[in-house]
């Protein structure tokens, strides 16, 4: 039988809905990028102080149970590590300051080591993912289908998004999870679920922001070492300029000097978010680890801070949909 004799036949295969096109996109980048092995183990040692603070949520458990000997070994090991003031409001009232602890344990999890990790995997996962297709002009692929520029953006958000929630968001949530399972009643679950959405929304401060001025920077560059040299100057000598200002006797104290370093305002987000400092008033902390506490209190503007990376995803979103649609340009 002829080509001409076939005619019109129907799609007989599986459609998928249009709202999840950028799926695939997702799938083959998640997949291309677990063959690094470097990848694989960072992901892996983001875990490792969930190990830690699992310990510290057990302990507290424990000294929270009425059932539980004071005079235990359980105690005096927490009696160590938090003081015995602390324990023995925990032990006497847990209730009255547990959404405080939670905040605590939370705050120093997530500000510190979980940064650190999220902008180096960035570095690792982001800059091949655009820069690789304008290299490769594998846009005529892409846009020779259905697929629209906002299809294209999403999918390759979705993987840095995936990577970056592994080593933030992921390991906050299995912490709440276990800081739940090692409380003795479920009175716990409400009296911390304000603490988890505001782990979660402190964790989208970190991913949304980081995921689109990598893929921004991605896209300016046919070489995806280019774009991670210009995010590691972003990320390491930020902060070094925003020291040197601070330090200049006519912005010294000034309110928007922060904002040129992305890791500051970052973390003066999510340290607003967090309030450490009016958490802390009414715990019986003992010296060392107030002070330690009110260093995890920002000076700077939780506010300004939220603004200025929400002005830089849409700045960065803005440029993303123009270097992916010029290409197919005319």
């Amino acid at each position: 039988m002829g080509l001409f004799e076939i005619g019109y036949r129907r799609y007989e295969g599986e459609r998928t809905s249009h709202a999840l096109r950028w799926l695939p996109i997702t799938r083959s980048g998640i997949r291309i990028a677990t063959r690094s092995k470097l990848l694989r183990r960072l992901v892996l040692i983001s875990f490792l102080p969930f190990l830690y603070f699992g310990w510290v949520f057990f302990l507290i458990g424990r000294i929270t149970d009425p059932s539980v000997d004071p005079s235990g070994p359980f105690f005096a090991i927490a009696r160590e590590i938090f003081g015995t003031g602390l324990v023995r409001q925990l032990h006497e009232d847990p209730g009255a300051i547990r959404t405080a602890v939670w905040t605590g344990v939370f705050g120093y999890f997530g500000t510190y080591f979980q940064l650190y990790m999220a902008s180096v995997v960035a570095a690792v996962v982001g800059p091949p993912l655009v820069a690789n297709d304008l290299k490769t002009r594998a846009f005529l692929i892409y846009f020779s289908r259905p697929v629209s520029r906002l299809d294209y953006v999403l999918g390759k958000a979705g993987v840095l998004v995936a990577f970056l929630g592994a080593v933030t968001l992921l390991p906050s949530l299995l912490l709440y999870t276990l800081s739940i399972l090692f409380s003795p009643s479920i009175g716990t679950l409400v009296q911390t679920l304000p603490v988890l959405g505001t782990v979660i929304l402190a964790s989208l401060g970190t991913i949304v922001p980081a995921a689109l001025i990598l893929l921004a920077l991605s896209s300016l560059t046919r070489q995806p070492r280019f774009a991670t040299v210009t995010w590691f100057v972003l990320c390491l000598f930020g902060p070094i300029a925003y020291e040197i200002l601070d330090q200049t006797r006519s912005l010294k104290g000034s309110d928007w000097t922060f904002l040129v370093s992305l890791p500051h305002t970052v973390r003066a987000f999510q340290l607003g978010l967090y309030d450490m400092q009016g958490h802390i008033e009414h715990l019986a902390l003992r010296g060392d680890m107030r002070v330690m506490a009110e260093q995890m209190s920002s000076a700077h503007s939780a506010a300004l801070a939220g603004l200025w990376l929400g002005a830089l995803s849409v700045l960065s979103l803005f440029v993303l949909l123009r270097r992916v649609d010029s290409p197919t340009r005319i």
